[in-house]
């Protein structure tokens, strides 16, 4: 058997895989299909949130024991250090940090809150991820890593002694034998569905997203707020503007694949016929990335055999970045375990289990108490409701505002609680 392990993808999950791997001693080879490796031509998430939040909602769960990746940055002109704590893990770290201090729901009149009660701490970063790949792959080489660019893994085969890989390098196709494997390979991955851990995975259609990078944004906030600005006359579901690498910024929408709407045609209108669009009346598009992305429920066990799926291609937007990285490290580690006779799929699996809040059925419920306001209200009734929440003093992520607060709202506001409150089926 030529190689300990074979890595497929070199997003930060893969990455940190191949890296940990590599450094435990173990013969490592890393496959990935872009020729380029840290170039990222998609829309991708740049935000490293801190705390301890989820993706749905900010509450921690209470029946599950839930141990997310939680991250600080350790900064220095040029030069950084990003610790993942709960794992005692770091990683140098040399590209752009840029701060938010909070995170700023936005009606279409302009009432405004923020999901921190203050401006004072830290919301999180954005990072430059390309600079974030780059660092990861030379580490990995240093480590000894053997890296294949430009190289896509079309099968994966499990035997009774290793697994089996075909590969394709340009017009020359190859196997590799390895005695395991991580897939990292991303959304919608080809190799997950053949090997069956899609298997019992059903979820809501996919989303498609848009995202512009601006040269400018003439927004009448700080530039260290995230915005979420809500115009449901115009887009039934919210538009992100902030931060974006290089000094730029960004705006970002999605809508369901399959949905009628035309992306291009649905950021026009935004930046240019919205009660916002004076912000980016001086904007220049420096660049446009667009993605998709799957709904599916979290893969249960993701180590089964001789292969660990990692990242997003076995859970949900949960593994952005920081829970890619977790998940990258726990599996290299997993993986030199199972080498050396122990249960690396045991120790993987337990890790996954309680790494993602998404896990907790408490935590599931949550996003489920309410119907997303942007999509059932209209820009009046939008109105309406953040002028009530800051008349209440409230602050959290909009739909935890919402839902923790409902019977005041049904009292106060009974026609748009009557909007936004879960349909009861007829018994």
């Amino acid at each position: 058997m030529k190689y300990d392990l074979i890595v497929i993808g070199a997003g930060p999950g893969g990455l940190m895989a191949a890296r940990t791997a590599s450094r435990e001693g173990l013969k490592v080879i890393l496959v990935e299909r872009k020729q380029n490796i840290p170039e990222i031509k998609r829309l991708c998430s740049m935000l490293m949130r801190l705390g301890p939040g989820g993706f749905s909602s900010d509450h921690v769960p209470k029946d599950k024991v839930i141990n997310q990746v939680r991250v600080t940055f350790e900064s220095d002109l040029g030069e950084h250090i990003i610790h993942l704590k709960n794992l005692n893990v770091t990683i140098p770290y040399h590209g752009g940090l840029r701060t938010y201090h909070n995170e700023v729901w936005i009606s279409p009149s302009g009432y405004s809150y923020g999901t921190l009660p203050t401006n004072d701490d830290t919301y999180g970063y954005c990072i430059d991820k390309e600079a974030l790949l780059a660092g990861l792959l030379n580490e990995c080489i240093e480590a000894g890593c053997e890296v294949r660019a430009g190289t896509k893994c079309t099968d994966v085969i499990e035997e009774p002694d290793g697994v089996k890989c075909s590969l394709a390098t340009g017009n020359t196709t190859s196997e590799v034998l390895a005695h395991r494997a991580v897939i990292a390979d991303g959304a919608f991955s080809p190799l997950l569905e053949k090997l069956g851990f899609n298997e019992g995975r059903t979820g809501p259609p996919p989303l498609k997203f848009l995202g512009y990078a601006l040269d400018r944004i003439d927004a009448p906030y700080p530039e260290s707020r995230f915005l979420k600005l809500a115009i449901p006359s115009i887009h039934k579901g919210q538009v992100s503007v902030g931060l974006w690498p290089h000094d730029t910024y960004q705006i970002q929408i999605s809508v369901p694949i399959g949905s009628p709407e035309n992306l291009t045609d649905l950021m026009d209108r935004i930046m240019h016929r919205s009660p916002f669009a004076s912000w980016f009346k001086h904007s220049k598009i420096v660049s446009k990335l667009a993605c998709n992305m799957a709904l599916l429920p979290n893969v249960e066990k993701p180590a089964r055999g001789r292969i660990i799926c990692v990242g997003d291609n076995a859970a949900y937007a949960e593994t952005a970045i920081k829970g890619a990285l977790g998940c990258g490290y726990v599996a290299g580690k997993a993986i030199k375990k199972s080498l050396e006779g122990g249960d690396g799929n045991a120790m993987y699996n337990d890790y996954w289990d309680h790494a993602f809040y998404a896990h907790s059925a408490e935590y599931r419920a949550f996003g489920r108490r309410t119907l997303p306001p942007a999509r059932m209200l209209d820009d009046k009734e939008t109105d309406t409701l953040y002028k009530w929440i800051i008349d209440n003093h409230l602050h959290g992520m909009l739909q935890d505002v919402v839902a923790d607060n409902l019977e005041r709202l049904k009292a106060d506001l009974p026609q748009i609680a009557a909007k936004i409150v879960v349909p009861t089926a007829p018994r």
